[in-house]
This record gives structure tokens, C-alpha cells and sequence, in this order.
């Protein structure tokens, strides 16, 4: 007797919420875009011609937001990172580009947008001779090195080395 009285309490439930009123539940925003962020389809400003702009000959405290927001900035490595690379290297200096190539693919996971990393592996294999992936990784290097110019300069002569090598 108490299993019915159970089930049949229980299919009332079932019942009455099948029967129920469904409207939505709205969620009050608490966010709100930054008023640096331009509105979609809002007018854009000119660029060439923007006060301020450093790159123009303006002054910096003058600066656009949002084009501040664009240039690439130097972000600090993490030690373990610093280590990776510094291991890496003292692998290069005593010759052992394979065992540096190897400690730079685990550099990879830390951070995957170190142009330095991506240059370091292109010197391994350049120097184990693979000419066609030292370039290969040396242009990924070129591509995210846009705020170190110190790394786009060693890309360059990597690839003038490895033209030269190639010929």
C-alpha cells in the first residue's frame, strides 16, 4: 500500500509539472564592454592621422587606446621557461642540436608564442643540416617576433646562413 501511494504522489508531480507555465528566466548583464572597444559598424577613425600617434610623431601620453591595444608588448618568461632556453642553448654551444631540439619541444607547451624558442629550434636544425625546416621554423619565429627585434635580427641571419648553405 505504501509503494502505491508512492508512485501515485509521484506521477501527480510528473503530471502537474508537464502542465506547468514555461517562460524563460532572464539573467540581469553585469557586464559591460570597455568604452575602448569600438561599437560594431561604428565609424573608424582615421588612422593616418590619428593625434598622438608615436609612430606619426606625436606624443605618447596622447595615444590612441585603441591602437595601443594592437601593438604587440614583451611579456617576462617564466623561470622554468628561462631554464628551457638557457638549457637549450648550452646544448647548441657543446654541439648537441638534437638533445636541444628535444628541450625546446618541451619548451613548447609552456608557451607556444616565445619566438625565441621557435628560433632556437630552427638553429638545431640548421645545424643538423635540415636546411628546409630550419627556414620553415625560423619564419614561424619571424611571424611572432613582431615586439623583439633582437630575435627578428637573428632570423635574418639564420636565413641568410641557411641560403647560403643552401646554394
Amino acid at each position: 500500500m505504501k509503494t502505491y501511494c508512492f508512485y501515485l504522489i509521484a506521477m501527480t508531480f510528473i503530471v502537474l509539472s508537464a502542465c506547468a507555465e514555461k517562460r524563460p528566466v532572464s539573467i540581469p548583464q553585469s557586464h559591460r564592454p570597455p568604452e575602448s572597444v569600438p561599437e560594431i559598424g561604428g565609424s573608424v577613425p582615421d588612422q593616418r592621422t590619428v593625434p598622438g600617434d608615436p609612430a606619426v610623431g606625436g606624443k605618447m601620453e596622447d595615444q590612441n587606446p585603441l591602437l595601443t591595444a594592437v601593438r604587440p608588448v614583451q611579456r617576462p618568461r617564466p623561470k622554468a621557461l628561462t631554464r628551457m632556453i638557457e638549457n637549450a642553448e648550452n646544448q647548441l654551444g657543446r654541439r648537441q642540436p638534437q638533445l636541444a631540439f628535444v628541450t625546446l619541444e618541451q619548451a613548447l607547451y609552456i608557451d607556444g608564442q616565445d619566438p625565441l624558442i621557435w628560433h632556437l629550434m630552427a638553429r638545431a636544425q640548421l645545424d643538423q643540416g635540415n636546411i628546409a625546416q630550419a627556414v620553415s621554423l625560423a619564419k614561424k619565429s619571424d611571424s611572432l617576433a613582431a615586439a623583439y627585434p633582437d630575435v627578428k635580427e637573428k632570423n635574418a641571419a639564420l636565413l641568410g646562413q641557411a641560403q647560403g648553405s643552401a646554394d
